[in-house]
């Protein structure tokens, strides 16, 4: 039994679900164990009980069995999070499988992300690494191709996860090892600070006869506004009667929206985009709900914090069958396919506007879910479960990287060939010097109007060149504990070597 828990975590009023997520469970855990958390958060919403304390500071606080929570998403706010990790070890609760876009934000150089680019698929990670750091293409393929979750599965003792799906795919990347740290734990359920659906409805403005369907959150283009904008104007020239309210702020950059829906005759009549909304207001919205839907696709195996609330209302609940939403019991959400998605979305819709009995069954059982598998007092008690069993023996890798040794000189004929030079460094991060020979000023001369492009396919794109100057002698290397390989050996008075030196980033 741990005598006190330590969370590293974002918290409200920081706009970020999963602070609203560590809330809602520390005011839970807190009954079971004692907990401190550290939080970036000056006057954060701290649930009675909890003391709050300074991540800088931590290490005053911490021994080797300290046992630490870490909840780990893909934005800034999680940058401190990610370096109290790297620091004490512990438990992660990981909310996301690529982190691409927090690397981005919290790693100094590019270098390192293009590194674990090219740890799961190496061929296809150095073309994406090669068109990021050299032509400034960067694509949306990237996110979904790449993860950066391998240093996290590396550090930590058990890393919580909220789908199977989850699992399997960090499983397939990252092998068995990794896989023998992930324990499944859904997404909760939460208490809703508003439960009165008629008293939800009215302060809306929705009167009792009318439909209401409702989206919420960031409209970002994975969540398919363009299935549904389609969908629903399909329904209102249908002459079906609905209103439609997206309780959450557009992203124009992704998708317009608001575009989208003007360009639809009479869809916007029906239409509203509230922005930004409080948590109780949210709540408020759910509540007065008919039917909730929530798509999403491609999916990386995130959860939906706004589904698990509708869950708790037993509002009926439309999602794709993809991805963890896959793993959502038939009984409890309607499916929709990811593939003639439209027409599947306008049958269904049309089946639950005309059917209260419908929604209703879908709504009650949605409700029981809520209150059984995907209670809070049951999540928290899972959570502790695994956090225990971490700290009941030692981890089975440290958290302390291993120091690059010096290699050993190496010398290679090349003989005009590309060679992969990254394979002669090793997988350490580090410095290196590097030689290449020529025979004379003349073959250099010749390699490089025959070779242009000679070191950018020689050196991987994670290798970052800092210096490069001729020599014309083998110099005494300047590096002590680094790489120093050699290409060949000077060969004749008139041999001219190029002397590269940088780093290698991991």
């Amino acid at each position: 039994m741990i005598g006190s828990l330590n969370w590293f975590t974002p918290l409200p009023p920081a706009r970020n679900g999963i602070a609203d997520y560590s809330a809602m469970l520390l005011e839970e855990m807190v009954r079971i164990v004692p907990c401190a958390c550290y939080s970036q958060e000056p006057l954060p919403d701290l649930p009675d009980g909890v003391e709050l304390r300074d991540p800088r500071q931590s290490f005053r606080h911490f021994g080797p069995q300290s046992a630490v929570l870490h909840q780990i998403g893909n934005n800034g706010g999680h940058i401190f999070v990610l370096e109290a990790l790297r620091r004490h070890g512990g438990v992660v609760s990981l909310h996301d499988l690529s982190l691409l876009y927090l690397y981005e934000l919290a790693s100094p150089r590019l270098e390192s992300i293009l590194r674990h680019m090219q740890n799961p698929a190496r061929e296809l990670g150095e073309t994406y690494a090669r068109h990021w750091k050299e032509d400034g293409v960067k694509t949306a393929a990237n996110y979904i191709l790449f993860d950066m979750v391998g240093e996290v599965l590396k550090l930590s003792r058990s890393v919580i996860v909220h789908s199977e799906y989850a699992r399997r795919k960090l499983a397939a990347v990252h092998g068995a090892q990794a896989a023998s740290k992930i324990s499944v734990i859904p997404h909760f359920a939460p208490k809703l600070k508003v439960t009165d659906h008629e008293a939800a409805r009215a302060a809306l403005g929705i009167a009792p006869d009318e439909i209401l369907i409702l989206t919420s959150g960031f409209a970002t283009k994975v969540k398919r506004f363009d299935w549904l904008v389609d969908a629903l104007h399909k329904l209102r020239q249908q002459g079906r009667a609905f209103r439609w309210i997206h309780a959450g702020e557009e992203r124009p950059s992704e998708y317009d929206l608001g575009a989208a829906i003007a360009a639809r005759p009479g869809l916007g009549e029906v239409s509203k985009i509230t922005g930004y909304i409080a948590e109780d207001m949210l709540d408020t919205h759910i509540v007065a709900a008919d039917i909730v839907v929530n798509l999403r696709f491609p999916s990386v195996g995130e959860s939906s914090g706004t589904l698990a609330r509708a869950f708790s209302a037993g509002r009926c609940c439309v999602v794709n069958d993809t991805a963890a939403y896959a793993e959502i019991p038939r009984d409890i959400a309607v499916q929709i396919p990811v593939f003639d998605t439209v027409e599947a979305l306008v049958r269904a819709l049309a089946g639950l506007i005309d059917s209260r009995e419908i929604r209703e069954t879908f709504g009650e059982r949605a409700r029981l879910f809520a209150q059984t598998t995907l209670s809070l007092p049951s999540v928290a008690r899972r959570y502790l479960d695994v956090i225990e069993a971490s700290y009941a023996e030692q981890p089975t890798i440290s958290s302390e990287p291993a120091r690059p040794r010096p290699a050993a000189k190496i010398a290679i004929d090349i003989d005009g060939q590309v060679p992969a030079l990254p394979a002669l460094f090793g997988q350490s991060p580090g410095p290196f010097e590097l030689i290449l020979w020529f025979s004379s000023a003349d073959q250099f001369a010749s390699e490089a109007l025959r070779q242009p492009s000679f070191l950018r396919r020689a050196l991987g794109p994670h290798l970052a060149i800092e210096s490069v100057r001729f020599v014309a002698s083998e110099p005494r290397p300047t590096i002590k504990a680094a790489y120093v390989p050699a290409l060949a050996t000077p060969a004749g008075p008139g041999a001219i070597g190029l002397l590269i030196s940088g780093t290698v980033h991991g």
